[in-house]
């Protein structure tokens, strides 16, 4: 995978995680209304062939159900991408796009007016241009086997295939190529694509960024002034567009290089650290550098745009306590501190290795967190009471602060003086004074934008305020917190269970279900610069995308599921027997009742005339937007022998068990049986054309020319050969 789109929290890595990320989904919520609708007016033009008079009734009922469906698609809100930026700072060659590819390892190809390029998702690697008749491409095209094929702007007549072996590219007439080739070498410039977990498409026309939704025409807009600055674009003059197998949106613009985003709104991701997934303390430093301390094993790190993790060169003691990691921070000079059960570490920022500074002489003592202040000063948690140190001085020394309170569990930093936790409660330090609010187990404490402490204790939330400490009611309520972050507007809270999230001006509180992760006293860590917080479980490194679930966090949504196998997360509401169906029944009733009352008035006129118009206005029933979506997978694979049902359920987001009761009820047909006769019908289309068979057959996704022969003899009753000769005499 993309290891660029993995640094901002967009992609998962299936070998880190050892999962299918495969999402198990039905329809989507706004395609409800329509098919109630198609269905209820299915049901009564078939009871208007046994009783014609009731055909008034149907169509009246239709035009009711339609204006339904449309003030509930109304209702649904089109959903922006928020996209990221490459430039020629990154690798580009030219910062003017022209055309986009994609080829069979996932590599996309980027024809830029200094070169052509191929982006591998971690660096650039121009490709041998200089082979090509001219510099500027202007089309990429790849083939069903595979082979990439180019063509250039000043060369119309001429066209280059790819070979991977020799890297280099081989021109070619047009017309010297066999129809086959020429077909799939010389394809239509695709400036529309249809995403097939979802009813939105994106197409570019006059160099404008569109995207609409075949559902709801009303939520379609174009990214250009203040909405393609919210979304991160910033060029409005886009040439070249690109939906790739990973779902992600690649747009070239005109000036401003390269764009991409996530079009599945990926909000979650997991990352499995070897030899060990349990993480014990994680930290995000300046550089985009991941630092994650795993179990009693090692520190490792996750550069910024790298794809896997390696080990960091750390001295341990012989002691197996002493080599458990308990907390990480940096300061601002870049000097990464690390604090463990054997001692205090530091590495510089020009060093490659650690430096162990002694807290107490010849003597052992384990360090459990830190905590800066703005007077720069690093205040050191124990397990033999506080220490502080002056980041500010060359050579900076440990000194002892404060005694009275021991294994300290963490510390929070104000403006006034100092918060600290432990097991026997909660403590406030203010100059040399040390007063204790809270009496019973403390293990995390943060402090948000509006300046209100909060606690995690044994028994959920607590909050801090003059007169005391009072509880918050959370979904934490009656389990240990583990650890606390504040981002922005809210308020993330671990616990062995799962995750909260509490509205800090509202105390509202929403619940987050991943899958299980047993989270870990303080393992989390936040970058504030993509909005990605981290939490470390027994299960690896969970990572939030916490800016794209803010639209989310503030509609008020109790529950919020993370589907097993699956990498996005979504709403799932609380069931109610009487939330989703009543409306629906309400709206029937009351437009049965008023067409029943005008069928009563007008039947005696219109009868005859309903009659005569019942055979004329029969409309065949539209495809639903599964069998749409099933027709385009079918259609992309139509050459591919291996193709499978499992994959077509991968790709259109479903489990395989509901993809084939969902294929048996709209066409009565098994899965494969669906996608053979669709290449069948291109093989009639290309019969017509006049392909040849031995071409055809391979075309179409069939190992031999028997099984082919076999399969269009049972679907059109004649062969291929004599089925051409028919079409020739009409």
């Amino acid at each position: 995978m993309f290891s660029q789109l993995q640094r901002y929290g967009l992609l998962p890595k299936e070998a880190e995680t050892g999962r299918s990320f495969n999402r198990i989904r039905g329809f989507e919520s706004q395609d409800f209304p329509y098919k109630i609708g198609l269905s209820v007016q299915k049901y009564l033009k078939k009871l208007a062939y046994y009783k014609y008079s009731f055909y008034f009734c149907a169509i009246s009922m239709k035009k009711l159900l339609t204006i339904i469906s449309l003030l509930f698609a109304l209702t649904a809100k089109a959903q922006m991408l928020n996209f990221h930026q490459l430039t020629v700072k990154d690798g580009l060659l030219h910062n003017g796009i022209i055309a986009l590819g994609q080829d069979s390892k996932g590599g996309i190809w980027i024809a830029t007016f200094g070169g052509l390029l191929r982006y591998d998702g971690q660096e650039f690697t121009p490709l041998p241009y200089d082979d090509l008749p001219d510099k500027r491409v202007d089309r990429i095209n790849r083939a069903q086997d595979g082979t990439m094929w180019v063509r250039c702007y000043e060369n119309r007549k001429q066209i280059s295939r790819y070979d991977s072996l020799t890297n280099h590219f081989v021109t070619y007439n047009i017309s010297d190529l066999s129809d086959s080739v020429r077909q799939q070498a010389v394809q239509p410039l695709n400036r529309t694509f249809v995403d097939p977990r979802s009813s939105r498409v994106w197409s570019i026309e006059k160099m404008q960024f569109i995207q609409t939704d075949t559902l709801n025409p009303q939520a379609t807009f174009i990214y250009k002034g203040e909405t393609a600055i919210d979304a991160g674009l910033k060029d409005e003059i886009f040439y070249s567009i690109l939906l790739d197998r990973q779902g992600v949106l690649w747009i070239g613009s005109a000036n401003n290089g390269l764009f991409f985003a996530d079009t599945r709104q990926s909000h979650y991701r997991r990352l499995v650290c070897q030899p060990s997934p349990m993480v014990r303390a994680t930290l995000k430093d300046s550089k985009g550098t991941l630092w994650i301390a795993i179990s009693d094993q090692q520190l490792l790190t996750l550069p910024k745009g790298a794809c896997e993790v390696s080990p960091v060169s750390y001295p341990m003691t012989d002691s197996i306590k002493g080599r458990r990691i308990r907390a990480i921070t940096e300061d601002s000079k870049g000097r990464l501190w690390v604090g463990g059960q054997d001692g205090l570490y530091v590495k510089d920022a020009s060093s490659n290795s650690f430096q162990r500074i002694d807290i107490i002489n010849k003597v052992l003592v384990s360090v459990f967190c830190f905590s800066k202040d703005k007077n720069g000063m690093l205040w050191i948690g124990t397990n033999n009471g506080l220490f502080k140190l002056n980041l500010e001085e060359r050579h900076p020394l440990v000194e002892l602060a404060d005694t009275t309170v021991s294994f300290i569990e963490k510390i929070a930093a104000d403006k006034d003086g100092l918060w600290i936790s432990n097991q026997s409660g909660l403590y406030r330090k203010e100059g040399n004074k040390v007063t204790q609010w809270y009496e019973e187990s403390a293990h995390t404490i943060v402090t948000d934008a509006r300046g209100q402490t909060w606690v995690g204790t044994d028994n959920g939330l607590i909050r801090v305020t003059p007169k005391g400490v009072e509880h918050v009611s959370t979904a934490a309520d009656g389990h240990i917190v583990k650890d606390l972050l504040c981002w922005r507007d809210f308020l993330w809270c671990s616990y062995e269970q799962g995750l909260c999230c509490v509205n800090i001006y509202t105390d509202q509180s929403t619940l987050l279900h991943t899958e299980h992760n047993e989270y870990l006293d303080g393992s989390a860590c936040i970058d504030s610069h993509t909005g990605t917080l981290y939490f470390g479980g027994t299960l690896g490194l969970d990572c939030f995308s916490a800016d794209s679930l803010e639209e989310k966090l503030r509609s008020g949504t109790p529950q919020l599921w993370l589907e097993e196998n699956s990498e996005e997360l979504r709403v799932k509401r609380e069931e109610s027997p009487s939330a989703p169906v009543w409306p629906y029944v309400l709206f029937l009733l009351i437009g049965c009742g008023a067409i029943g009352f005008t069928y009563l008035y007008i039947i005696g006129k219109r009868q005859n005339e309903t009659i005569a118009a019942t055979d004329q206005r029969q409309e065949p029933a539209p495809l639903s937007p599964f069998i749409l979506k099933a027709t385009a997978v079918a259609e992309a694979h139509i050459a591919d022998t291996d193709f499978t049902a499992d994959q077509m359920a991968q790709e259109l987001a479903m489990s395989r068990t509901k993809l084939f009761l969902l294929m048996k009820n709209e066409t009565g047909k098994a899965v494969m049986e669906f996608v053979r006769d669709i290449r069948l019908d291109y093989a009639a289309r290309q019969l017509a054309a006049g392909t040849p068979i031995n071409e055809i057959y391979m075309a179409c996704g069939f190992s031999d020319p028997s099984s082919f022969r076999r399969s269009f003899v049972k679907k059109y009753g004649i062969n291929p050969s004599q089925y051409r000769e028919q079409q020739k005499s009409t």
